[in-house]
């Protein structure tokens, strides 16, 4: 008996049969299809991330709200006030409750959708906000600073998703560095706002935010490959063409028919016979039941080869012819058939005949394959370099270093600069990632950071007292450059990373997992900053950092790849043969 999962597959392959026959019939009638400007066919692209950027807003908005209210209520003589120990779980407790959001994000996403997901991150925030901005207690202030962690780690997966999955390869760098731009901004706006009014109003302003956000992602489409993977074809066609230009059905449907192709390989099935198990693993396979009287064999596309030998044919050359290659089975007949929709196993003389839904077994170790833990493991490994490069496990406290360091600008205006720089390097990476790729801009900025944080320390250590006007301003420039290189490439290379490079089947859930960890790293970065400090001394916290910045500079350089330019397809066949 069919699986809803084996019937999606054959209205897939109808459809697709439908448009290519429609295609002939266009064409005589109709001629080519008319293209369109690149403008036009990146506008809606851009719109679309736009409003799924205006999440990342409020996001920036969170994490740089507690460097306004620290420094106001640490050891406050009146009203509010925080001890240092509070501060500190102030400034920190948003990362670990993010990591649990991040993972219910990763769940509930591929039910719900992209869309959807995204419109209710935007619930809690409106709330904490809110709470923000009423407080009147400390249990007040810590329980919004939960739920916008909760928030904050709901929000990752849908939003990284979503620009991988409706941009094009050509535009996948841009739009995805274009969404750094918005936490910088987030950054550029709380700062700026405490300069001129309390940070209670800056909340009530700040829960505007999430109200505009619901508006603007309300106007734009769901990602045409989860609607295929719910076998929605005609919305996802509908999609397609919104976000190639508003353009004809004609316009898209190679493209729309790659989707495919490359939607119905990503399923997760589950074969009965134990030495075909691996089948479920490879991407190229899908199982149905049919009765064979002839030897046992397995059916194999040319396009589908054994391990370390996978093709790397695009979709669009890719056919439904087979070859068959035999398997010996000493008590069952089993035939295979794989081409480039799918797997259909053909079986008899068994009692546990037809596809069934995989258990947790079948899920975790479809999680563990290759092509899936290789770039958690590069994701992770650069979100640990990134929250100890300095700026992010400092920033809630970056007020009273500021003052420590006696920078000869303002602590408070020093905020406002050192975002706008930020603000400035994420607008340079959006603009030039695609001419310079991922990884030189990571393994370059990376490494500017480690000389600025270990110049800083040095000075530190090592500089004697001088006189207010002459001793802040080499730090003070230093500062710059860390500023400037976080935000140019260590800061939202990263979150590309996550964007691309996990396979289409499990890329919710490792989304969310590469993001948990991130907020993990990022507690343990800001929770440690006071208790290193209080060690090591604010030179030897910078020495620190700067040390495990040239550690990170040589890890991204023997395992970081450069996937700039190429399809979600060939980063998870790269992934999948490398050795």
């Amino acid at each position: 008996m069919a699986t809803k999962r084996d019937q999606r597959s054959v209205a897939a392959e109808q459809f697709i049969q439908e448009k290519q026959a429609q295609e002939e019939k266009d064409l005589k009638e109709h001629g080519q299809v008319k293209h369109v400007s690149t403008f036009r066919q990146a506008l809606p692209q851009v719109l679309a991330s736009t409003a799924k950027n205006l999440i990342l807003l409020d996001l920036g908005m969170t994490i740089a709200f507690p460097t306004i209210v620290i420094p106001v209520l640490l050891k406050a003589k009146s009203g509010l006030s925080f001890s240092t120990t509070q501060a500190s779980w102030f400034g920190s407790i948003g990362f670990i409750c993010q990591p649990l959001g991040s993972v219910l994000s990763g769940i509930v996403l591929e039910p719900l959708g992209r869309k959807y997901s995204m419109l209710l991150v935007n619930v809690p925030h409106i709330f904490g906000w809110y709470l923000f901005y009423s407080a009147s207690s400390l249990v007040t202030l810590f329980t919004a600073i939960i739920i916008m962690g909760l928030g904050v780690g709901f929000m990752e997966a849908p939003i990284i998703t979503y620009v991988g999955e409706i941009s094009e390869p050509r535009f996948r760098g841009i739009l995805t560095s274009y969404a750094g731009i918005f936490v910088s901004l987030g950054f550029v706006l709380i700062y700026a706002m405490g300069n001129f009014t309390d940070w209670q109003h800056v909340a009530a302003i700040s829960c505007c935010v999430p109200i505009i956000t619901i508006i603007a992602i309300s106007q734009v489409p769901e990602t045409p490959l989860w609607l295929l993977s719910r076998g929605r074809l005609e919305e996802a066609e509908k999609a397609l063409c919104w976000l190639r230009g508003w353009v004809d059905p004609r316009a898209v449907r190679q493209e729309l028919t790659e989707m495919i192709r490359y939607s119905e390989s990503s399923q997760l099935r589950k074969p009965q016979a134990e030495q075909l198990e691996r089948a479920a693993y490879t991407n190229q396979v899908s199982l149905e039941d049919e009765e064979r009287g002839d030897k046992n064999s397995v059916s194999l596309s040319p396009n589908v080869k054994s391990d370390g030998d996978i093709s790397k044919t695009s979709d669009s050359e890719k056919t439904s012819e087979f070859v068959t290659v035999d398997l010996a089975d000493s008590s069952n007949t089993k035939h295979l058939q794989i081409n480039n929709n799918g797997v259909n196993m053909k079986k008899g003389d068994c009692d546990n005949t037809g596809v069934h839904e995989t258990d947790w077994k079948v899920r975790l170790k479809d999680f563990l394959r290759p092509e899936m833990l290789r770039p958690l493991g590069l994701v992770i490994g650069f979100f640990f370099f990134l929250n100890t490069s300095g700026i992010t496990a400092m920033r809630p406290y970056l007020i009273k270093i500021f003052e420590k360091l006696d920078f000869p600008v303002s602590p408070y205006r020093s905020t406002v600069v050192f975002s706008v720089i930020q603000f400035t390097a994420n607008i340079l990476c959006m603009v030039t990632v695609r001419w310079t790729g991922k990884r030189p801009m990571a393994l370059i900025s990376l490494l500017a950071c480690a000389i600025s944080t270990t110049t800083t320390g040095l000075y530190t250590v090592f500089s004697e007292p001088q006189a207010p006007s002459q001793s802040g301003w080499l730090p003070f420039l230093m500062f710059m450059v860390l500023q400037f290189f976080t935000g140019y490439g260590v800061a939202p290379v990263p979150w590309m990373l996550v964007s691309e490079v996990f396979p289409f089947r499990g890329r919710s859930f490792a989304s969310g997992v590469a993001a948990a960890a991130s907020y993990i790293l990022g507690f343990v970065g800001t929770k440690t900053f006071l208790g290193l400090e209080m060690n090591l001394g604010l030179g030897g916290v910078f020495l620190l950092y700067g040390s495990l910045s040239f550690i990170g500079t040589v890890f991204l350089y023997f395992i970081m790849p450069e996937t700039e330019g190429r399809s979600l397809e060939q980063i998870e066949q790269d992934y999948k043969t490398k050795k």
